[in-house]
């Protein structure tokens, strides 16, 4: 994002900007560790990128949300929150989770959340996400579940755009 503050940036602008989003890599980040995992460290790697996905997906979502609306900075935080994602967004005219991919938002945070704080072990939200997933067991097959997100995301993260500048 510019150093302009949404405020003093004029309608065009912020369309522009937006604009430009649609171009954005989320798996930039996550390619560099996949890649650099080896093939000794494959499954290790593919569960560090789906950290990194997701990190990339909220930091440009809030970027993306926060220049279209016009956010304060206490709406730019809770907006990481999947309730206030949903009520901040449908205050402004769009439904949350009428986007395509806005269950996928929901599992990638969920998988990173586990990854970081459950020691990667499947929790009861995760529970058959995935049909090799069975609650309290240890999460596996990274390669293929961050294959499946990282394509979903980036659909996900064009369409949160599109609704975005639409409503702009």
């Amino acid at each position: 994002m510019t150093d302009q503050s949404p405020a003093t940036l004029s309608d065009i602008e912020i369309l522009d900007i937006l604009q430009s989003m649609k171009s954005d890599e989320l798996n930039t980040e996550a390619n560099v560790v996949i890649r650099n995992g080896g093939k000794a460290g494959r499954q290790e790697a593919h569960k560090q990128a789906l950290v990194c996905l997701n990190v990339a997906f909220e930091a440009k979502f809030v970027e993306a949300v926060t220049l279209a609306l016009n956010l304060n900075e206490a709406q730019s935080k809770k907006i990481r929150y999947k309730k206030d994602r949903i009520r901040i967004l449908k205050v402004r005219g769009i439904d949350y989770l009428d986007i395509d991919g806005a269950e996928t938002a929901q599992v990638l945070s969920q998988v990173a959340q586990a990854i970081t704080r459950e020691d990667a072990t499947v929790t009861h939200d995760l529970h058959n996400i995935f049909p090799f997933w069975k609650e309290g067991w240890p999460m596996v097959q990274f390669d293929n579940v961050y294959k499946i997100l990282e394509e979903d995301i980036a659909i996900h993260y064009q369409a949160v755009l599109d609704a975005l500048i639409s409503k702009h």
